[in-house]
């Protein structure tokens, strides 16, 4: 998933034809997305740009993204530049097999410059790899899993319309430490329908006894035009309430900290040295490049995106080379409000003279907004850095936009 994929797309001040060659020269190492738009079937709460895998149209995918990489690795914003990062989002990347993934990494790592160590994560379900094709994804240079579990009861697995059931998700697990994996993140989820904080508590003591090195947790969201969506649009479907989400969402933060885990973004909590790197270049505001139907890209203060069906993509691709469909040019103030945004979701937050600058003021007395929400314990000045406090976690967002 690439997660910056809801930024409008304002077509008046863009040129469609617009491709990087012309960015400046920038040094920074960047971010890699790639998009795999295909799954076995759409779980109730998504709206991914995510379709039912058609063999045929997917090598016509895979060859476009070929295509587009080598395109892209020639610009001048890309050439001279390191992939600190690789993320393969989809869709369910783990749909495809083992050698057309390693394919599409095969031909990154020809035509980009990798950093030493560079992170490559692939997203899995559990119900998509066996131990033959994990062992072939390791041996092809992807280090890192992230597998969507969401919860461990099997009715609550299938009222969301997830493809695996609890089992599925430990024994897929154990074959990924069998290939030699030593770097897996899982994917939880509260305030599911008809969940209980019993049933969240089963979750998060499964996820502590497998042991992965990293967790992200996150509440259900009900966005416009899922299956979800449309059953609340008709009536209840039972979800917790506010202040029991609240409790899951403290329930977590107190056991994973307990269990040894670093809360280091809202929703994201590591072992020591196992911070997500990709997803660190969006939450510093560092640059990235997208490849692949819809996906998004952040270079030389620009923001831009693909065509988002793959037909489209692929006839755009074979057509020109790349496949623009819309995208801005970010003035300064749009890139401080970002970067506050953005920075404000790692716990450690942002130096006090980028928050100063995001918000232009001199001094912080200068800003209502900021003394409100110091003075009333939402945020805190610690060690130089402006943070969001504990109490003020379960309300970030609206905090953000107090802010902005």
């Amino acid at each position: 998933m690439n997660t910056m994929s809801n930024v409008e797309c304002r077509m008046s001040n863009w040129n469609l034809s617009f491709d990087p060659q012309s960015a400046i020269h920038n040094p920074q190492s960047f971010g890699l997305y790639i998009h795999i738009p295909y799954c076995l079937s759409r779980c109730h709460y998504c709206d991914f740009n995510s379709y039912r895998l058609d063999s045929d149209q997917a090598e016509q995918y895979l060859q476009a993204l070929a295509r587009e990489i080598t395109v892209r690795a020639s610009s001048d914003a890309i050439r001279h530049r390191r992939v600190c990062s690789v993320f393969f989002g989809g869709g369910t990347p783990s749909i495809l097999l083992a050698p057309q993934l390693n394919g599409v990494l095969d031909r990154c790592r020809a035509a980009f410059t990798f950093e030493t160590g560079a992170e490559v994560t692939l997203e899995v379900n559990p119900g998509t790899v066996d131990l033959p094709k994990l062992q072939a994804l390791m041996e092809g240079g992807v280090t890192r899993l992230s597998v969507g579990v969401q919860a461990v009861q099997d009715r609550l697995l299938q009222r969301i319309g997830r493809a695996h059931t609890a089992h599925e998700a430990e024994r897929a697990f154990r074959l990924m430490r069998e290939a030699g994996f030593s770097n897996i993140n899982l994917d939880l989820m509260f305030g599911l329908p008809g969940q209980s904080v019993d049933d969240w508590a089963e979750t998060l003591d499964w996820a502590i006894r497998v042991g992965p090195e990293h967790l992200s947790v996150y509440g259900l969201i009900l966005e416009e035009g899922t299956p979800l969506d449309r059953e609340r649009r008709n009536g209840d479907i039972g979800l917790p309430d506010e202040e029991t989400e609240a409790a899951m969402y403290r329930m977590a933060k107190d056991r994973l900290r307990e269990a040894g885990f670093e809360h280091y973004e809202i929703s994201n909590f590591a072992r020591p040295g196992f911070r997500c790197r990709h997803n660190l270049v969006y939450w510093q505001h560092q640059e990235y490049l997208g490849i692949g139907a819809g996906a998004h890209s952040f270079l030389a203060g620009r923001r831009f995106s693909n065509e988002l069906l793959p037909a489209r993509y692929v006839s755009a691709i074979a057509g020109r080379g790349t496949a623009v469909a819309c995208g801005e040019e970010l003035s300064d103030e749009m890139l401080r409000a970002e970067r506050l945004m953005l920075g404000l979701r790692l716990l450690d937050g942002l130096e006090l003279q980028t928050f100063k600058n995001a918000l232009g003021v001199d001094d912080l007395a200068a800003s209502d907004r900021a003394t409100r929400l110091l003075d009333d314990g939402f945020l805190r000045l610690q060690d130089g850095r402006v943070q969001i406090a504990e109490r003020g976690l379960l309300v970030a967002n609206e905090l953000i936009v107090q802010l902005l």
